[in-house]
């Protein structure tokens, strides 16, 4: 069906705007993504041999170790987060936190790890659709961009450049402002009382 409907596109593309072209059209569109999987290994998508079919068939069944394994480091990251809130939670409301250096330096350590599971889950998104940019319609290998490496690599350091000035002015103020002490607010409140 989607050999058909990217068929019929070209013909409406080309200029046939007959009512059999439109027809055939409207009721193969919904299968029209799973025809442009076949760009991949044909440019003449209407003529793909049933090898190329099976390959872009087989292009829709993600690899399952790498999706697997990414899941479960995020959930075991979640549940060792809970574990370790719940136990500070039950030291601080026993008022005996201060007794448990293991568990600080474990809640001290476990700071990366939510970026780390946010990272796990993003691979699970992203290379859990693949090879669909948008699901069923725009197959990744089409929506790519024609950018030029230079164009990037500009773009990329001018980012780059302006966040490492803004961290550079962020630390000057942060030291200054911290060597200065809360005196420095001049509100009279943190004075020297000699």
């Amino acid at each position: 069906q989607g050999m058909i409907a990217y068929g019929a596109l070209e013909k409406l593309k080309s200029g046939d705007q007959s009512i059999d072209t439109k027809a055939t059209f409207e009721n193969t569109r919904k299968d029209l993504g799973y025809g442009l999987l076949l760009k991949k290994y044909t440019p003449n998508v209407v003529d793909a041999t049933d090898v190329q079919v099976k390959q872009a068939a087989s292009d829709t069944i993600p690899r399952i170790a790498p999706l697997f394994l990414t899941f479960r480091v995020m959930v075991a990251i979640g549940f060792w987060i809970l574990t370790i809130f719940s136990l500070t939670f039950y030291f601080v409301a026993k008022r005996t936190i201060e007794n448990r250096k293991t568990l600080l330096k474990l809640a001290l350590y476990s700071i990366p790890l939510p970026w780390i599971a946010a990272e796990m889950g993003w691979f699970v998104a992203e290379y859990g659709r693949q090879p669909w940019t948008i699901s069923g319609i725009l197959p990744t290998h089409l929506s790519t961009s024609s950018l030029a490496p230079s164009s990037l690599y500009f773009s990329l350091s001018g980012f780059v450049g302006f966040y490492t000035l803004l961290l550079v002015a962020e630390l000057y103020l942060m030291f200054k402002y911290a060597r200065l002490g809360p005196q420095s607010l001049h509100t009279g409140r943190y004075g020297n009382k000699d």
